[in-house]
Order: C-alpha cells, then sequence, then structure tokens
C-alpha cells in the first residue's frame, strides 16, 4: 500500500513544486519505487520544472469523473496526473479518496504539489500519512510556521524545509528561531537549500538535483536525499 506525501505552503514562491519534484525523483531511485505526482495547481509547474512538454487534456478533473485521464512520464518510474482546471464539481473530494485509494495500489508513494485551492487542500492534507512544508526564512512565513498547529496535523508533520536561502543577517535570525521552536519534537528541519544560480540554471535545463554531476551541488543533493529518506 503506496504512501500519500502532500507538499504544503499557502504562501507562492517557496519551491513547492521544484521540491516535490527533486523528492519525487529521488524516491523513485529508491528499490526502483514507483512514484506518482499529483497536484492541485493548474499551472502545472512540475512538468516544467521536468522538462516535459506534452499535451493533455484529460487531467486530474477526468480521473476524478471517470478513473481514468492522461498519465505522463515524466522519468522512469514517475508518472504524473496534469491538473486542466481548477474548478471541481461537486463531490470531488470523495472521489478524490476514493482514487487516492486505488492509486495507493499501484504505486509505492504519491507526492501532491499542494496550493490552497478551496477545499481540496484540505482533502490533500487529509489524505496525507506525511506533510512536508518548505518555507523561506522571512518574517511573514516563519511566523507561519509557528501557528502550525492552527492549520495542519502536526503528527503528520515530517519535515519543514528552508528554501532559498541567501544568509541574511534576517534568514540566520529567523533559522535559529525555528531550529528553537523545533528542538524536542519529531519534525526534521532540513538544513536550508541555498539560493544559487546553478540550481536555476538546472532547472531552466529541465533536469532534477539527481542529474548533476556537479561538485557545487553534492551537499544539496545529500540534503535533500536525507529529506527524503525522512519522509518516505
Amino acid at each position: 500500500m503506496g504512501k500519500v506525501i502532500t507538499i504544503k505552503n499557502n504562501k507562492g514562491g517557496v519551491g513547492k513544486s521544484w521540491l516535490t519534484l527533486q523528492l519525487a525523483h529521488i524516491l523513485s531511485n529508491i528499490e526502483d519505487n514507483k512514484i506518482l505526482v499529483l497536484t492541485s495547481d493548474s499551472q502545472n509547474n512540475v512538468m516544467l520544472y521536468a522538462g516535459v512538454d506534452v499535451e493533455f487534456d484529460e487531467g486530474l478533473e477526468n480521473w476524478l469523473d471517470k478513473g481514468d485521464g492522461d498519465m505522463i512520464a515524466l522519468r522512469e518510474n514517475l508518472y504524473y496526473i496534469p491538473l486542466t482546471s481548477s474548478s471541481f464539481k461537486r463531490g470531488f473530494d470523495k472521489k478524490l479518496k476514493i482514487l487516492i485509494e486505488k492509486l495507493k495500489d499501484e504505486y509505492d508513494y504519491i507526492l501532491i504539489d499542494s496550493v490552497p485551492i478551496l477545499n481540496i487542500d484540505s482533502c490533500f492534507l487529509e489524505l496525507a500519512d506525511s506533510i512536508v512544508i518548505p518555507t523561506m526564512l522571512d518574517t511573514a512565513s516563519c511566523k507561519g510556521i509557528l501557528n502550525l498547529s492552527n492549520e495542519v496535523d502536526l503528527a503528520k508533520v515530517k519535515a519543514i524545509v528552508p528554501n532559498k536561502f541567501s544568509k541574511t543577517k534576517s534568514e540566520k535570525f529567523w533559522k535559529n528561531i525555528l531550529g528553537d521552536f523545533l528542538k524536542g519534537n519529531s519534525i526534521y528541519f532540513a538544513e536550508p537549500i541555498p539560493q544559487m544560480a546553478f540550481l536555476s540554471e538546472l532547472t531552466h535545463q529541465g533536469k532534477t538535483i539527481l542529474e548533476s554531476s556537479s561538485k557545487k551541488i553534492d551537499e544539496i543533493q545529500n540534503n535533500l536525499i536525507e529529506i527524503a529518506r525522512v519522509v518516505s
């Protein structure tokens, strides 16, 4: 029976889709796991970051209505169901639960790139076995992290991943605050992923962190592999 991992943050621009793809690709390289990625983001940025440009017209909505639709191969053992619209028919939440349970029989991990769209976001959180929260180390984002219990089931939160870290004084301040806040509980506080031109170029090329042999990102690769291990 597969596990569901939801990547969640109410703010845009923190790297949800990018992190979803990286973790999915890493997990697909462990013991030939079969991975599926879903999204509540009709921009389908996961495909863009994976360098995959194909036509589709029967996305998640079709899967909910008919139990079938587009299934896009991003890499070996790594698949993606796109989203064609952010509008869902009445009763989609029940259909989503049924669909996820069915897909869990076929896939070892289902990763969800979740954005706050009406009730679908709460459904993805409810269905999750594990929740990963990417965040910026700024005042608004970190204060949100400090109030996590108001938004999600803390027992499901397995990792908080600071992203786009540029080592400013304020970022270091919030890194220490969050580190102190998370001491003594089971939530893994990952090493910050740096703001780095090389990572941007890799994404521009449609490559994941595993598809580079550059020594520049050895530490980042190891960091993401450890995050995948924690949430798996």
